[in-house]
């Protein structure tokens, strides 16, 4: 599973380099995009991503001009995470870019094998507590 992982990133951040994005800026960026985390912290939660490593992240994108931070209105000591114009249209050409290489990658399974993948997959993740 490890090396499956390895793969289908590797994969993935290489179609969308042109976009200058990689598969975790993207998971940063559409849970930033949903709406359903306004802080640092909050995201970090959502990701299970350690806090150096989402500094690091949140601040390259930043840097980037792809998420700003600003003043969280019902907490001046709080600020608050969202992502840019050009963010948006970032994540979405990268996205299509990762669609494009993940079915390259399914190419080796027949219709029905990743229909029977996509279910495992989905059955062994919705384990995870939430």
């Amino acid at each position: 599973m490890f090396r499956a992982h390895q793969l289908g990133r590797a994969r993935a951040d290489q179609a969308a380099r042109p976009t200058g994005i990689e598969l975790q800026h993207a998971g940063v960026l559409t849970t930033v995009q949903s709406g359903q985390v306004r802080s640092q912290r909050e995201l970090g939660a959502a990701l299970g991503i350690d806090k150096s490593t989402l500094v690091r992240i949140v601040d390259d994108l930043e840097r980037r001009h792809l998420l700003k931070r600003r003043r969280a209105p019902h907490d001046r000591r709080a600020y608050e995470i969202v992502i840019t114009e050009e963010g948006e249209r970032r994540l979405r050409e990268a996205s299509e870019l990762f669609r494009g290489a993940m079915r390259e990658l399914l190419e080796v399974l027949d219709v029905r094998q990743q229909h029977q993948l996509h279910e495992l997959l989905t059955r062994f993740v919705a384990q995870e507590p939430t």
